[in-house]
């Protein structure tokens, strides 16, 4: 659910500030993100019951926000193909610029406090309108709709397959470096390639 409470809005904003500032994300405390939303400290824990807490929900507002600003650019584009596409290529963009979707999946693939409060907070939300789980279904659940991905599959395997290739994608760009043979172009277009011909 979109956040619309100010005080929530102003640590969510001050917690990506910190981010963006290149502070650790296990060392921040809540008195660091408190001070830099010049709200009392106090006041945080009225909103969210841990700092982990705190750190998931403006990670995912922010992702949240940026996905609903990519909808109608989603919505234009004809096939699912074209759409992982977009995607992947959306990935590469926010990767470039560290921002929170790139946070967000590589918590998801390392056990902390924060990443269990993030796991807690996308089951929460995962029926929301611009919540990544849901949006993933509606994209696999509209591809299936246009026969570009085979009937027989169900739509949970389908989306876990194409989260599966993202979350891939991000890996690779995370240790590019060791794996030399492909360009980000190259892989982006093997991924998305082999996403298809299982889904198709």
């Amino acid at each position: 659910m979109k956040e619309s409470r100010p005080k929530a809005l102003a640590l969510y904003q001050a917690v990506l500030e910190l981010l963006d500032e290149g502070r650790d994300i296990y060392s921040i405390k809540v008195s660091d993100i408190t001070k830099q939303a010049g709200i009392g400290k106090g006041t945080a824990y009225e909103y969210f019951k841990s700092k982990e807490e705190l750190i998931a929900c403006a990670l995912l507002n922010d992702v949240e926000e940026k996905m609903l600003a990519e909808k109608e650019n989603l919505d234009r584009l004809p096939s699912f193909e074209e759409k992982i596409s977009y995607a992947f290529d959306w990935i590469l963009r926010h990767f470039r610029e560290q921002k929170s979707f790139t946070r967000l999946l590589r918590l998801t693939t390392h056990p902390c406090e924060v990443s269990t409060a993030l796991l807690e907070e996308l089951s929460k939300r995962r029926t929301d309108a611009c919540s990544p789980p849901k949006r993933l279904f509606e994209l696999c659940q509209e591809g299936r709709e246009k026969g570009q991905i085979r009937q027989e599959i169900p739509l949970s395997a389908a989306c876990m397959l194409t989260l599966g290739s993202l979350m891939s994608f991000v890996i690779y760009l995370e240790g590019q470096e060791n794996m030399p043979e492909l360009g980000e172009e190259e892989m982006k277009n093997f991924l998305c390639k082999s996403l298809m011909n299982q889904l198709k």
